[in-house]
């Protein structure tokens, strides 16, 4: 049985549901429209196909058995959205050196810096620490939009599952900070050692 068989004999709804959040992903990794992204909501919105925020969802949901509604799925949309560009912003902020050097030394295409900090150095024209600063305030405000969207999702009214799945996304944005605040593939052994 392959690893698809045996997902799908698991939950067949949970299951197919990954398949095509699987296939945008895979298409945006090679998206030549990487290569030219000035304006950050522009970057924002690919990078939402290119982390695979449907996908890393659509596996969540899956690995904790949850099936929503559609209705319930359409009212996670804002939170699904906030959750990309938080988890997106965090792993620029943290991978930026590791990035640039992956740039100088990669192929031209596989190897472009496509990067929200790369993109708003740019269009502020400020220097990489100060975009970094900035960035890492977004992230802290996208933490409180998270926040206010449970709340206002809470204070509607909603089955354990909804209340579950708002939860692993929230897990799933302060568990991607914290491991890219202390892997040694963004930062040294240093570095990592203090945190």
């Amino acid at each position: 049985m392959t690893f698809w068989e045996e997902m799908r004999a698991a939950s067949p709804i949970l299951a197919d549901s990954i398949l095509e959040p699987t296939f945008t992903f895979m298409r945006a990794q090679t998206d030549k429209t990487r290569l030219s992204i000035k304006e950050l909501g522009h970057y924002l919105v690919y990078r939402e196909r290119d982390v695979g925020k449907a996908l890393l969802s659509a596996l969540m949901r899956f690995t904790m058995d949850l099936e929503l509604t559609p209705k319930e799925q359409a009212a996670m949309v804002p939170l699904e959205h906030n959750y990309s560009k938080q988890i997106s912003v965090v792993n620029d902020i943290w991978s930026w050196e590791k990035e640039v050097r992956a740039s100088q030394l990669g192929h031209k295409e596989g190897s472009a810096l496509c990067s929200g900090v790369k993109v708003l150095a740019e269009a502020t024209n400020l220097d990489i620490a100060a975009t970094k600063r900035l960035l890492q305030a977004m992230v802290e405000e996208w933490n409180q939009v998270h926040d206010r969207l449970t709340a206002e999702q809470l204070a509607a009214g909603c089955r354990p599952a909804v209340k579950l799945y708002m939860k692993g996304l929230e897990y799933q944005m302060s568990g991607n900070e914290l491991r890219s605040r202390m892997t040694l593939r963004y930062v040294g052994r240093e570095a990592a050692a203090s945190s």
